[in-house]
Order: C-alpha cells, then sequence, then structure tokens
C-alpha cells in the first residue's frame, strides 16, 4: 500500500509517482484513474498506455495524445489547454514521462509539467516516472525534475513527500532504496530564500541511519549560510534522532510534538 500524505488538499490535484516495477505502476495508475472516473473526470493521457478495462469505462470521454502529437506545430503546453473541458466538469491527465523525454527533450518534459501546474483545480494530474531498477528510468536520470515539478505531491513505493516553501512533510519509509529521492528533496527545500525551513517527520515509520546521515549533508550548504533547519518528530524517532547527536549540530534543531530539544 502507498504511504498516506497529511494534511492533503482534497482532490484534484497534480502528484508524480516514482514507479518502482510495472506492478507498482499499473496499481497506482489504475487506483488513479477509476478515483478520476468515479468523480466523473474526463481522461486525457500524454504518451500513456492505458488498459482495456480502463479505455472500455472512459468511453468516449478518454483522449490520447502521442509521442508524434508532442512533434506537432501546436506547443504541448497550447494542445493540453485545448483538451481542458468547456463546462466545469473535471478532466485527469495521465503523463508518462519517460515517453515524454524519450520523445521530445527533458526541457519540454519540464515546459509541460510547469504548464499542468497552472491549469486549476479543475485538473488532477499524475505524471509517472520509471524507477524500474533494471534501467535507468525518468524517476532514477531525471529525478531533479520529478521533485521539482511535484511539490504537492511525490510518491514511491514506500516514500511519500509534500513540499510547501518552507516545510518538507515526510510520510512512510525512508532507507537504502530512496536515499536519492528524500536527498534530492531537501536540496530543493533549501534552495529557496526562507531563513527557516522545517522537515516534518511525523509520519515515518522507519528512519535508516544513512537517511539521518542524509539530513546532514543535503541541509549543510543551507546551514552554512546562517540559516535554520526546524525537525518535528515522533517521541521514538526523536529519541533515535538524539542518540545520533543530531540536535547538537549548528542551526539544526529538533522538536518533538512541539516540544523543541535543544542541545545539552
Amino acid at each position: 500500500m502507498l504511504p498516506t500524505l497529511r494534511d492533503r488538499p482534497a482532490p484534484p490535484r497534480h502528484e508524480g509517482l516514482l514507479a518502482a516495477s510495472a506492478g507498482h505502476r499499473q496499481t497506482a495508475v489504475s487506483t488513479w484513474a477509476r478515483s478520476a472516473l468515479d468523480r466523473s473526470n474526463t481522461l486525457l493521457t500524454l504518451c500513456a498506455p492505458v488498459d482495456a478495462d480502463l479505455a472500455s469505462r472512459a468511453g468516449r470521454g478518454l483522449t490520447a495524445l502521442t509521442p508524434e502529437d508532442l512533434h506537432a506545430t501546436v506547443p504541448p503546453a497550447e494542445l493540453l489547454q485545448r483538451a481542458l473541458p468547456d463546462a466545469d466538469e473535471g478532466l485527469g491527465i495521465l503523463v508518462w514521462a519517460d515517453a515524454v523525454i524519450t520523445a521530445t527533450s527533458r526541457e519540454t518534459h519540464a515546459e509541460i509539467e510547469a504548464a499542468l501546474a497552472s491549469l486549476g483545480r479543475r485538473v488532477s494530474v499524475l505524471c509517472v516516472y520509471d524507477r524500474d531498477g533494471e534501467r535507468d528510468g525518468a524517476g532514477i536520470e531525471h529525478l531533479d525534475l520529478a521533485v521539482a515539478g511535484h511539490p504537492d505531491g511525490l510518491r514511491e513505493k514506500r516514500l511519500a513527500l509534500r513540499r510547501t516553501a518552507d516545510t518538507l512533510y515526510v510520510d512512510g519509509e525512508i532507507d537504502m532504496s530512496n536515499l536519492d529521492v528524500f536527498a534530492t528533496t531537501l536540496r530543493a527545500l533549501t534552495d529557496g530564500p526562507s531563513p527557516t525551513v522545517r522537515i516534518d517527520l511525523d509520519g515515518v515509520t522507519f528512519f535508516a541511519a544513512a537517511a539521518a546521515r542524509t539530513l546532514i549533508r543535503d541541509t549543510a550548504p543551507y546551514r552554512d549560510r546562517g540559516s535554520d533547519v526546524e525537525v518535528h518528530a515522533t517521541p521514538h524517532l526523536t529519541r533515535v534522532l538524539q542518540l545520533l547527536d543530531i540536535h547538537r549540530i549548528p542551526q539544526l534543531h529538533l522538536s518533538c510534538r512541539g516540544v523543541r530539544a535543544d542541545p545539552m
């Protein structure tokens, strides 16, 4: 089961999926598409296959844009705008990032992600990035794009992330398989002008020692500028982090249930 993000806004939304395998991808996409159809959304796929069952359910409410469509004279962002329904009903858009990047470029995909984020609340978007260990999919090779394009929600098999201008919410498990996702998201969080950022680990059920090292390493450039990093965690995880002396690191502050654990 995918981890659940806390404090999520109600759908529709724009989120990314880092698919760990074909089975993981199919389950997540089917769940998302059925939810969109249950909300009476029409469906638009961008370089993405849809199984026969979902195609049958969507019927004439399904529009498919192929890689060839991306090479038309009309810019991809305009193609997406044209797909918006005229009435007040919603639109679900399924994007296959690997196929888009292969057919065009990472720059074109970044433009598409930006256009998707501006389409408004009637649109629910799922962008799929392949992280299959047997090949270097977009979820590995272009992980920075996936992180940058989906602050509202980025899901991996055991990890879910949501990022605001100064807060990162983390749910699930952080281990060796997704350290790169955690590290890339930390760098995105600390790349802004805010003098303080907050990392909310209250929904984390497993936090490897390597994750603690990643947290220290990838927030170091930000803290070296004199900025503060506040880490909020459960009582259990707070005790673990204290044993690792995280709360003694300059500009890094640990709190539990709103009670700050300052260095002794």
